[in-house]
């Protein structure tokens, strides 16, 4: 076993600050790689099952589209019970003293990835996926109460609810928020006026000073949010790819989704956007790179915990670079596999609904281009 001092604990939580849509409650650790949600025993379960199937099983499918999971942290101050450690399934599992407050009611929380870690000016868009939203389960006045929503809303014939977003102007240190309510507001024709807000053309010169120091009040109450086109066009052409895709995934797995979402990040800093646009290190990690992450070791006492990482890996940790953009799948609560049933035509009506709304702002966007000619 080795002497080496074992990386920090979670002791360190706070609040999640670019949580724009979901329930309250939802802590990050210091440094903002992981999340710490309050969980139900079905979306543990949901965690767990995906991080244990084979490769071969349809369901392992959904481990390139879902937060890493590292395990699930009881109020006793532990990580237990998780089946893998990320998406590889290979049987390990992580293990750290936790030392923070945590409320008595939050007897069980899932430790996700922040899919958020590393973006400089992270743009953020929750999108309520599905035509149904009550679980069989619910009480017939929540049954009620939800059909009635489905149908004030545009969920009933979309499939999709904008549930709240931010957005960064590459002048501004601070996001433009768009709260639950305007989704809840608008009606199916302005759903396109809803992503023309979340993926703005900035109308900024380019380029500008990128992260300023210091930003003056007219600034920071004037700000230009967006991309410039060649950068938003990337994002959105590759946002329309991931989405056929996740799509496709879908098709073939019979679960029921209710209350669940498509997270959509993208990097709002120009210059950071620019470098993940142009170089390898702003792709995603593969399941291989991922099954190197974590290295465990057994102490004198039979826990399971993580072996130390040399400093230069840790250096380079600090320097970790996110993609242009992200396009995951979350909060599962309410998620019921079903052998047989076939796939959600709901949800998978949702995410055609996004796809159109993608492709119709980059068909605006690509306009804006200038010709080869």
């Amino acid at each position: 076993m080795s002497n080496s001092p074992l990386l920090p604990t979670l002791a360190a939580t706070h609040p999640l600050a670019a949580q724009v849509g979901g329930h309250a409650g939802v802590q990050t650790t210091e440094d903002g790689s992981l999340l710490l949600k309050p969980a139900l025993p079905r979306e543990i379960d949901f965690y767990q099952r995906i991080a244990a199937v084979d490769e071969h099983d349809e369901l392992s499918k959904l481990r390139k589209w879902i937060p890493k999971f590292l395990g699930v942290l009881k109020l006793e101050g532990q990580l237990k019970d998780a089946n893998a450690v990320g998406n590889g399934g290979d049987g390990n599992m992580e293990v750290v003293p936790v030392h923070g407050n945590i409320a008595p009611e939050d007897k069980e929380r899932l430790v996700l990835e922040n899919v958020a870690y590393g973006f400089v000016k992270p743009c953020i868009l929750d999108v309520k996926l599905g035509t149904v939203l009550y679980d069989k389960d619910a009480p017939p006045e929540k049954q009620a109460r939800m059909i009635k929503t489905a149908l004030d809303t545009t969920s009933g014939e979309t499939g999709v609810r904008l549930t709240g977003f931010q957005v960064y102007g590459n002048d501004s240190p601070k996001p433009i928020l768009t709260p639950k309510s305007y989704g809840k507001s608008i009606k199916k024709e302005q759903l396109p006026d809803g992503i023309e807000k979340f993926f703005p053309v900035s109308s900024a010169s380019y380029p500008t000073t990128p992260n300023p120091i210091e930003t003056s009040e007219s600034d920071v109450s004037n700000p230009h949010p967006g991309l410039p086109p060649i950068l938003l066009h990337c994002v959105l052409t590759t946002l329309q790819a991931d989405l056929e895709e996740l799509k496709a995934t879908i098709s073939n797995i019979g679960m029921r989704m209710v209350g669940g979402s498509v997270l959509i990040v993208y990097e709002g800093d120009w210059e950071r956007a620019s470098k993940a646009h142009s170089t390898p290190s702003g792709t995603a990690a593969t399941e291989e790179d991922e099954d190197d992450e974590v290295e465990v070791e057994i102490d004198e006492n039979g826990q399971i915990v993580l072996e130390s990482i040399p400093d230069e890996a840790i250096e380079e940790e600090e320097e970790h670079q996110a993609p242009l953009c992200s396009l995951s799948l979350i909060d599962f609560a309410h998620t019921r596999f079903i052998d047989g049933a076939g796939p959600d035509e709901g949800v998978l009506k949702g995410i055609q609904t996004v796809i159109d709304l993608v492709r119709q702002r980059k068909d605006r966007i690509a306009a804006m281009l200038p010709s080869d000619g």
